[in-house]
């Protein structure tokens, strides 16, 4: 922190005369006067922060800022997880081991404990806030323990996240809302304890003035567009989750604000991102827009920068007598044969990004032939119908009866893949069914429908 006090020895001296009782400064006190001085800039937590294998969306805020300070910078922010994947990876415990006074650590994390629990929070069960104050209050002992300050993002207003708002009704998008801010409220309770060693940013303000307010989205005479909209370039956000480069870089300013406030430099203000440097992260040229794409050859083969073209998500759960099957991230990215594939599986379990305007028709059979696993009506990674076992599809929803062999997938949302063995299958004179646990496209048919008796029974609700 290397924190010099205003104040001269004969001052504080006198002071201790004048008041030889005075207690130990209150938690969550300002220490007027003081200031800090850093060498490094160390980031924790999701992909927002760090982690990016598609290159597309970096510089990251704390990048920015290490550069903007002239401190060294420490990638600690790993995509995907979640507050219990990094406590159990021990990210905060290699930085409090490798760093320490002198160190200030940008962590946000919870985006994805909050997707965790969607289908509880639009129950308004917002219980995984317990869980994410346990988790962060762990990283922050450790955190401060060490020396090391810390300055915490609190969530956006996740019902502006599109990944959210494109499987959700619009009915049930207050639910998230409410929770961003229960969690933010949260935020400020658990910093408080910490005094000045852990201050917030407020991501959930930041992002709404970005969001809402086009003034904030200007850089010159060019605006970055907001959500739903999404491109590579001249938006804030680059797919359904993460901001763009140029996001980054106007988050960024905001991010610098917030420590010139609350770890002011004895040198006066750290400098923003100068417009001419926010126009080096964007691309306002004319770009001839390409409405669709023909691939050449074999589809599973083919390269293509996604951010070129129009794509969207796909949700996938295969389960095997009851028991749902683990589909890894990263499939068909970074292949032998091409950086980008057809299907990439990036983001999360069950998310698989599908460009949606190639001419060729893409099916499901595509998939996972770049997963490298097989798929036919009679035999489905290893779950075979030989033995009496029966193998179904359902897409958003609706039971599959066409061809295996090209399962199409062009507009599907969801699909799920069942397979009872002819051991587990029970007697239906016996009057009952086999168990199977629902999968993405029930849960949400289920949210649908009770979107309408959810926002009746809820009263008083934040805005």
């Amino acid at each position: 922190m290397y924190r010099k006090k205003t104040l001269g020895l004969a001052l504080i001296l006198m002071a201790s005369i004048i008041s030889p009782f005075a207690s130990a400064q209150e938690p969550g006190s300002s220490d007027e006067g003081a200031t800090f001085e850093y060498h490094t800039i160390a980031s924790l937590g999701d992909s927002t922060l760090g982690s990016d294998p598609t290159g597309y969306r970096g510089p990251f805020v704390s990048q920015h800022a290490a550069n903007l300070m002239g401190v060294e910078y420490y990638e600690g922010a790993v995509g995907g997880d979640r507050s219990w994947t990094l406590i159990d990876a021990g990210r905060h415990t290699t930085i409090a081991e490798n760093y320490g006074e002198g160190t200030l650590v940008t962590i946000m994390v919870g985006a994805w404990d909050f997707i965790d629990s969607d289908i509880n929070i639009v129950n308004s069960d917002y219980s995984f806030i317990d869980r994410l104050d346990e988790n962060m209050t762990i990283i922050l002992d450790v955190l401060v323990e060490a020396d090391i300050d810390v300055l915490v993002w609190n969530l956006p207003n996740m019902s502006f996240l599109p990944f959210l708002t494109q499987i959700f009704p619009p009915e049930v998008h207050p639910y998230f809302t409410e929770a961003s801010f229960l969690w933010a409220d949260r935020l400020d309770e658990i910093a408080a304890r910490y005094g000045d060693n852990v201050q917030i940013f407020d991501l959930l303000t930041a992002s709404n003035d970005l969001l809402q307010n086009q003034s904030a989205r200007m850089i010159s005479n060019h605006e970055v567009i907001s959500p739903p909209s999404m491109c590579a370039k001249n938006c804030v956000m680059v797919d359904s989750l993460h901001p763009t480069s140029v996001g980054q870089g106007l988050l960024a300013n905001y991010h610098m604000q917030a420590i010139n406030e609350k770890f002011p430099s004895s040198d006066g203000d750290y400098p923003l991102l100068t417009e001419a440097e926010l126009l080096a992260l964007a691309d306002f040229e004319e770009v001839e827009e390409v409405s669709e794409i023909t691939l050449e050859g074999d589809v599973t083969k083919a390269c293509f920068d996604w951010t070129e073209a129009n794509y969207r998500q796909l949700y996938l759960t295969v389960i095997n007598d009851g028991e749902n099957v683990v589909i890894p991230n990263y499939i068909g990215f970074n292949t032998e044969e091409c950086r980008q594939s057809t299907h990439v599986m990036y983001s999360s379990d069950q998310a698989i990004n599908v460009v949606s305007d190639v001419t060729n028709e893409l099916t499901l059979n595509h998939f996972f032939e770049i997963w490298g696993e097989e798929f036919s009506s009679a035999r489905v990674m290893g779950m075979d119908t030989n033995d009496g076992g029966v193998l179904s599809i359902t897409l958003d929803g609706i039971a599959y009866e066409g061809d295996w062999s090209a399962v199409n997938i062009d507009g599907v949302i969801s699909v799920d893949i069942q397979f009872q063995s002819g051991q587990s299958q029970v007697n239906p004179e016996d009057g009952m069914e086999s168990e199977s646990t629902p999968g993405f496209a029930a849960l949400i048919a289920t949210i649908g429908m009770l979107g309408a008796a959810i926002i009746s029974s809820r009263q008083g609700r934040r805005n």
